[in-house]
C-alpha cells in the first residue's frame, strides 16, 4: 500500500503545475536560444554544430567549413559585433565565446556603464579547449591553440599555444 500511495504522489509532482510551468519554461529557453538561433547562422560545410549549444544573434555569427562547435558551447554575437570562426576548427564543451562587455571606470554600479560591442575573428586550424572563455575584441591566428581553461583577453598570434588566467603565450605549435 506505501508504494502505491508513494507512485500516485509521484505522479502528482511530475504532473503539477509547477513542472509544466518549468518545462515550459525549460523548452522555450532552448528554442529561443538555440533552435531560432541557429536557423541565422551561416555555417560552412561539413560543419558540426551540437544541438545542446546556445547562439545570441545567430545573424551575427559565421562558422567556416569542416568546423566543429562542441556540447555546451555559448557563441555571443551582438546587435553590431560578429563572431567569426574559420574553417577546420574544434572547439572542446563549454567553451564560451562573448564579443560584449561593460566599460567599467569607477565604482559607479556596473550597470550604469554601457555595453562594448567588438568582433571576434578566429582564424582557420584554431583548437579552443574545453571551458576556455574568448572576450570581446580578440583575434586568434591561424594554427593558435586555446588551452582548457583559458581566457583569451587579447590576441593570439598565429601557431601560438596559450594558456592559463588571463592567457599567455607558453609554446609555438
Amino acid at each position: 500500500m506505501k508504494s502505491v500511495k508513494l507512485i500516485f504522489r509521484l505522479f502528482y509532482h511530475i504532473f503539477s503545475l509547477t513542472f509544466l510551468r518549468q518545462s515550459l519554461d525549460a523548452l522555450s529557453e532552448f528554442i529561443f536560444e538555440n533552435v531560432a538561433e541557429r536557423r541565422k547562422m551561416k555555417v560552412g560545410i561539413n560543419s558540426s554544430v551540437s544541438s545542446s549549444s546556445r547562439f545570441f544573434y545567430g545573424e551575427n555569427i559565421f562558422i567556416g567549413s569542416r568546423t566543429n562547435i562542441n556540447r555546451q558551447c555559448m557563441l555571443w554575437a551582438g546587435k553590431n559585433a560578429k563572431i567569426t570562426i574559420g574553417d577546420d576548427c574544434l572547439t572542446g564543451p563549454r567553451v564560451t565565446i562573448i564579443v560584449s562587455q561593460y566599460d567599467v571606470k569607477g565604482r559607479d554600479s556596473v550597470r550604469s556603464y554601457p555595453q562594448k560591442e567588438e568582433d571576434i575573428v578566429i582564424g582557420d586550424d584554431v583548437w579552443m579547449g574545453a571551458n576556455c572563455i574568448i572576450l570581446s575584441g580578440v583575434h586568434i591566428g591561424n594554427g593558435a591553440i586555446i588551452a582548457a581553461g583559458a581566457v583569451v583577453v587579447k590576441d593570439v598570434e598565429p601557431y601560438s599555444v596559450v594558456a592559463g588566467v588571463p592567457a599567455k603565450k607558453i609554446k609555438e605549435r
